[in-house]
């Protein structure tokens, strides 16, 4: 399959798989024991294999065209090593590894993936203050990022276009007194994100970001930007996010009555069962049980 961001015409069905927090960790002797331990206990030094082993089996199994990744694709973009440098290749191990299969893959960023990591004092600690740094490294080693770190791609089946839409929603660590809402998109991508959503009057919209809406969204007094933008769009059908490492389906109410449904998966780091098949056709998007390609959602596109 081509991915260029141009109208990709498929016979009648567009199949991807959806997976998220995949939490690689290369060289994983490179670094300090104790981190390595710490990693160990959440699984996350079966990363690697687990993600080798879905991208071998699974979009064959299941018949599907494209893999979409929503964040935490590394544990860390770097780390200081057992002799107190600072190692930043993970980015560019994780491109070699995804350029060994032949399935095509696309990507947002999560908050891991802007994560410096040391130990210190016999407990892990990390920061994103280098998250520039970071998203640089990904611009350089993806091809899917090369304009940048938020993208779209269109796609038509028969009558209806479907605009993917990829966000940077990965920077979340804010101090007490900042109030600032989460998730959160800066201003720029925000004015590129409504100019995406106003692009065509014809289009459906489906957003992938890593960290997903909360129940916040309902109460009373909620100020999140990313989703009153999104609110105000009927055409937007559905967001896929990641980050809780959990399954979940919710819908949140929109400005004209309808509503935006949010499909969490689980990790992959933990399960390579933890995946769903979204199925888009000319009329309608079908979105399967978790690590089954029977359908728990089924949206009419129009």
């Amino acid at each position: 399959m081509l991915i260029s961001g141009a109208l990709f015409a498929q016979n009648d069905t567009l199949s991807i798989l959806h997976i998220t927090d995949l939490h690689v960790i290369f060289n994983q002797k490179g670094y300090h024991p104790g981190m390595l331990e710490n990693r160990k206990l959440k699984n996350y030094d079966q990363g690697e294999n687990r993600l080798r082993q879905f991208l071998k089996e699974k979009p064959k199994q299941t018949n599907s065209d494209l893999v979409v990744a929503t964040g935490d694709l590394v544990d860390f973009f770097e780390a200081n090593s057992t002799d107190g440098k600072l190692i930043s290749t993970q980015v560019k191990k994780f491109s070699k590894l995804i350029a060994d299969y032949r399935t095509p893959v696309l990507f947002t960023l999560g908050n891991h993936d802007g994560f410096s990591f040391d130990w210190q004092n016999n407990k892990l600690v990390h920061t994103q203050n280098f998250i520039g740094r970071a998203r640089a490294l990904w611009i350089r080693n993806l091809s899917c990022f090369e304009n940048g770190n938020y993208y779209s791609q269109t796609f038509q089946l028969g009558q209806t276009i479907y605009r993917l839409i990829f966000l940077d929603d990965s920077f979340y660590k804010f101090r007490p007194d900042d109030k600032t809402e989460v998730p959160y998109i800066d201003k720029p991508q925000l004015y590129w994100l409504n100019d995406q959503l106003n692009e065509s009057a014809d289009d459906v919209e489906i957003i992938f970001m890593h960290i997903p809406f909360s129940n916040n969204l309902l109460q009373s007094g909620s100020t999140n930007e990313l989703y009153e933008m999104l609110s105000k769009n009927s055409s937007c059908k559905l967001i896929f996010a990641g980050h809780h490492h959990r399954n979940a389906v919710q819908n949140f109410p929109t400005k004209n009555d309808c509503e935006i449904v949010q499909v969490q998966t689980g990790a992959l780091v933990q399960n390579t069962d933890n995946w769903r098949q979204i199925r888009l056709t000319e009329k309608n998007i079908l979105v399967s049980l978790p690590g089954k390609t029977e359908t728990e959602i089924s949206i009419q596109s129009k």
